[in-house]
């Protein structure tokens, strides 16, 4: 820890000193655990098995989300979140603009949403998942009573009762190593979770049928060519060059491909560049900014093969055990950490490229050719598959 990290952490622990724990999750089952994760929609995707690692250990304990207001299409439906509260919080995310420490004084002092959860009368328990100074204290202005937080990221374990330590490991096991200090040991996969209406599915069902009414399209690509980070969005020509040899292969083989490209109503623009390269051989369509989150995560559940920057969607189709190709490049400089912390040990493959020119993020990306034969790889799998499932069925007597 540098001297500049020193001088933060020192207030944080002068005042986690003036609030001590007030209280012991292994003698008494917690009436109340508030985690926090007001950040981005990737990491709170990835905390959320942390929700049911509690719910298990705990199972009358109200589990609280504190999340940002952005965050809540990702926990709707969730069976192991029993309230949401939106945290707007000014810290660890791109939503909310004034990151300064003063919009960080003022949302911790003078924020409604903060003011509102103090006349609750405090939490037994409180979890920051990200671990920082500024989560370690929003805990205590919360009056959360027990704080577990992470110590060597962004700070703040020293106004913690318990933490975890920072490693590159992948992010859904820290978050699961968090329920642990609590004495959770049914831990599910660490792996997103997501739960779908029937309305959901039905939604998604008529966009993917909107393309192959009635021939039964055989595989369905679903492309994301935003994300949150600029320098981490491939560029959408190469998309449009890539889909349109993807779908030139598969006609080829015989089969067809529909395409369809989602993001927010900002990815718009990137999405008709990405038709535009792609020419009118093949068939891609765009429904960026036209549907629901919820609608994405529902198409996502459906999708053959996602393909995608480092972004949201990678992780929603983690969720649904999609196989998926991540580009990676630009300021991803290192992408074996990056699949360290966000990757997933089944069902996902990263891109990246092969050599890496120190200054030159716009150069920095994957050859078209790498990601086409990484996606016609994740199909020509499937189709194994399911030819080898196929042929299990037809044994006379085998148990399946």
């Amino acid at each position: 820890m540098n001297w500049k990290s020193l001088l933060t952490e020192l207030p944080v622990w002068a005042m986690g000193r003036l609030s001590p724990a007030r209280y012991d999750p292994r003698r008494t089952e917690p009436r109340e655990i508030l985690v926090l994760r007001p950040n981005d929609f990737g990491e709170l995707l990835t905390a959320t098995p942390i929700f049911e690692a509690l719910k298990k250990r705990f199972p009358a304990t109200r589990i609280v989300a504190g999340i940002g207001s952005w965050g809540r299409p990702v926990l709707e439906n969730n069976p192991f979140v029993d309230e949401i509260v939106e945290l707007n919080a000014p810290w660890n995310n791109k939503i909310v603009e004034n990151r300064s420490p003063g919009a960080v004084m003022r949302f911790l002092l003078r924020s409604p949403q903060v003011v509102a959860l103090r006349k609750r009368g405090g939490f037994d328990v409180g979890i920051d998942v990200l671990g920082s100074y500024m989560g370690a204290l929003l805990m205590m202005r919360l009056g959360a009573r027990y704080r577990i937080g992470v110590r060597g990221y962004r700070g703040g374990h020293s106004g913690c009762h318990a933490y975890i330590d920072f490693a590159r490991r992948q992010s859904g096991r820290a978050a699961l190593a968090q329920a642990a200090l609590l004495g959770a040991t049914e831990l599910p996969d660490a792996r997103p979770q997501l739960f779908l209406t029937a309305a959901e599915r039905a939604s998604a069902a008529r966009i993917w049928s909107a393309s192959y009414p009635n021939d039964g399209t055989r595989w369905r690509l679903l492309v994301g060519v935003g994300a949150g980070v600029s320098s981490k969005a491939w560029s959408p020509r190469q998309f449009g060059a890539a889909l349109l040899q993807i779908a030139s292969a598969l006609e080829q083989g015989g089969d067809r491909c529909d395409i369809v490209i989602v993001g927010s109503e900002a990815d718009k623009p990137r999405a008709a560049e990405a038709i535009a390269a792609a020419g009118p051989h093949a068939r891609v369509r765009s429904v960026a900014g036209d549907v629901s989150m919820r609608t994405v995560f529902a198409l996502a559940e459906t999708a053959n093969v996602v393909l995608t920057n480092s972004s949201m969607l990678m992780h929603v189709a983690a969720a649904f055990n999609r196989p998926t190709v991540a580009v990676l490049g630009g300021s991803i400089t290192r992408p074996m950490v990056h699949d360290a912390i966000w990757g997933y040990s089944e069902h996902y493959r990263s891109v990246a490229p092969d050599v890496y020119v120190e200054g030159q993020q716009e150069t920095n990306w994957p050859d078209v050719e790498r990601v086409v034969n990484a996606v016609l790889d994740s199909l020509q799998t499937q189709r194994t598959l399911a030819a080898v499932g196929q042929a299990q069925h037809a044994v006379p007597g085998r148990v399946i």
